[in-house]
């Protein structure tokens, strides 16, 4: 059975929504690639989720929405 999945686009800001088929898996760690109709890039989203791996890096790494300054 296929889900449809929402994302936000990181370069338009645009709510995006996607279908996955059944195939894909629910892990919380399963990202599957997406090409994103907004923006037309590729986008890797948590199929769990709906999450990109971009923000889930940034959590990691205790990044916020602005850059370091004192980081080159």
């Amino acid at each position: 059975m296929e889900r449809n999945i929402i994302f936000k686009c990181p370069r338009t800001g645009m709510n995006v929504q996607h279908w996955l088929s059944d195939s894909a898996s629910d892990a919380a760690d399963t990202h599957v690639s997406v090409r994103c109709p907004a923006c037309a890039a590729l986008h890797f989203v948590n199929t769990a989720s709906g999450k990109m791996l971009s923000e889930a890096i940034g959590r990691r790494r205790g990044l916020g929405d602005q850059p370091d300054p004192s980081r080159p």
